[in-house]
């Protein structure tokens, strides 16, 4: 007989019971080795997850801007060629009235189109620039000239052209005089 016939023979239910215990020991180390990979992985995910969410809505926020924006100033430049026929008709109202009939009616009905024109644009949110309490705002006036006045300075003296807004989007700032403080002689 041969050396390998004479060694004992192993049952094999030992040696499933061998093989099982040498298994379950590495189970135990992959699986909690596994647990924490498990969770960075499922931590990430969710990181994943919320900044695409935010991403998303940030997006949507964005295109909702955008949308009212377009809405809201979709006829800037119709707008803006609109202006010209107003100050012509304010020009044509500031002309001396002679006492003649035909010149009133005239007059009477470049009145009557004017407020029809401005309400128009008052539904589409066009509104001229107030005034105030006469301080230049470099948001709202462009001063064409400075003229030295008395009292306080930075105060409008002549609006030469008025200004608009479109809802708060300044189509043209006001065309204005400003006072200057005099020069003092020393």
């Amino acid at each position: 007989m041969s050396e390998r016939e004479e060694e004992k023979p192993v049952s094999s239910s030992e040696a499933d019971k061998v093989a099982e215990t040498s298994e379950s020991a590495e189970v135990v180390e992959t699986s909690e080795a596994d647990t924490v990979n498990w969770e960075e992985k499922a931590e990430a995910y969710r990181n994943d997850y919320l900044r695409a969410l935010a991403d998303a809505e940030n997006q949507r926020k964005r295109s909702e801007k955008q949308i009212e924006d377009a809405r809201n100033y979709a006829v800037d430049r119709f707008v803006r060629d609109l202006l010209p026929v107003i100050d012509s008709l304010e020009l044509a109202l500031a002309t001396p009235l002679e006492g003649d009939e035909a010149v009133s009616q005239f007059r009477q009905g470049i009145e009557n189109t004017l407020t029809l024109f401005s309400q128009a644009l008052g539904k589409a949110g066009i509104a001229p620039i107030e005034m105030g309490e006469g301080r230049f705002d470099p948001h709202l006036h462009q001063a064409i000239a400075m003229v030295e006045a008395e009292g306080d300075a930075n105060r409008i003296l002549a609006v030469h052209q008025k200004g608009y807004l479109m809802h708060d989007r300044l189509l043209r700032p006001a065309m204005v005089s400003v006072s200057k403080a005099p020069k003092t002689t020393s």
